[in-house]
């Protein structure tokens, strides 16, 4: 890879070689040889779903769920996914603690197997599937949680006002005008980006 040289403290532990960024358009002439030891095997991987019983419609769903298999490392995709689920069930947790209960029962599912094909949701909502088509009030899915400082939500077009109403709320993380929410920033970030 060519571009610019890394950080010091980004550097890996092979010598003799120059770790860098990427994103030139003329990558220096470069040839690799690849070693890999894979196997091949079947092995179980299971959904851990757990869930708060609803105090008033408990028949009624609302499912927040992530993966937790990736291809790679998978800071991105999926464990900031994750990382903000395990975080909602915490605080969730501490509310029931202090005598909150939920309107509608409140679903949480780590799925299996999704980077192998969606497996781990699949065979979960196969089994239950008439169960909750008739019951599911909303599936909140958070594969990919946050990546990079600007805001790409991506959800129904009915929940477009819940969306830009969050985003209105929140404090711009980047910008140093306190006067300025996040929405401010990404609607000039977005028109500036499009011209």
């Amino acid at each position: 890879m060519g571009g610019n040289e890394v950080p010091a403290e980004w550097k890996g532990g092979i010598k003799n070689i120059a770790y860098s960024l990427g994103g030139t358009m003329n990558p220096p002439e470069t040839k690799v040889k690849l070693s890999t030891h894979n196997y091949f095997a079947n092995v179980k991987s299971s959904n851990v779903i757990g869930y708060i019983r609803g105090s008033v419609e408990p028949d009624r769903y609302v499912l927040f769920g992530n993966h937790r298999d990736a291809w790679g490392y998978g800071a991105v995709d999926p464990s900031s996914g994750t990382a903000q689920l395990m975080e909602v069930a915490r605080i969730f947790g501490t509310l029931i603690e202090k005598g909150w209960k939920p309107r509608r029962t409140i679903v949480f599912a780590s799925w299996a197997a999704e980077e192998y094909g969606l497996e781990g949701s699949y065979e979960w909502v196969y089994q239950h599937l008439s169960k909750l088509m008739q019951r599911s009030i909303a599936v909140i899915n958070t594969d990919t949680c946050v990546a990079g400082p600007i805001a790409s939500p991506a959800a129904s077009p009915v929940l477009q006002g819940i969306v830009v109403n969050a985003l209105k709320m929140a404090d711009d993380p980047i910008n140093e005008n306190p006067l300025e929410n996040y929405y401010e920033f990404w609607e000039k970030w977005t028109n500036q980006v499009n011209l």
